[in-house]
């Protein structure tokens, strides 16, 4: 598994596929109609998620190096839907590891952690999914209509 020894061409590499299938695919969407002059990208929302974070740690000048799992690790969300164009939370620059941010204003919030019920929330608040009966956080920060 190159991505222990080569972990950063490998991670280019994979998020060079990646990328480049989510433009195709959003390409794709937006030449197809939904309704009222919409087009199924306009209802649409990509997910693109990691199973597990790279320790961040890295031997002082080195170009290659090994990394071992860690639990800690972000998403991306790609959709008109989405309020985009920015990051939530950070990345703390002397461990690598990530921080959350405020779901109000989105403000980077370095002593919190997000849930996966709140990133799920932002989702389908974004989506505009009717969860009826069912309590979620407010996620204002991650919907572009809020």
């Amino acid at each position: 598994d190159f991505s222990h020894s080569e972990h950063r061409s490998v991670q280019a590499l994979m998020w060079s596929r990646v990328l480049r299938v989510a433009d195709r695919l959003i390409g794709l969407l937006k030449s197809e109609e939904w309704s009222l002059g919409q087009s199924l990208w306009d209802r649409t929302m990509i997910y693109v998620a990691n199973d597990f974070g790279r320790s961040k740690n890295r031997p002082a000048g080195a170009e290659q190096f090994g990394t071992g799992h860690d639990l800690n690790d972000g998403a991306l969300i790609i959709s008109p839907l989405a309020n985009g164009g920015r990051l939530l939370g950070g990345i703390d620059a002397d461990t690598g590891v990530t921080y959350g941010f405020d779901p109000a204003t989105g403000a980077p919030d370095r002593g919190r952690q997000m849930t996966e019920v709140e990133i799920y929330a932002g989702m389908a608040q974004a989506l505009g999914v009717s969860l009826d009966g069912v309590t979620l956080p407010d996620m204002r920060a991650m919907r572009r209509s809020a």
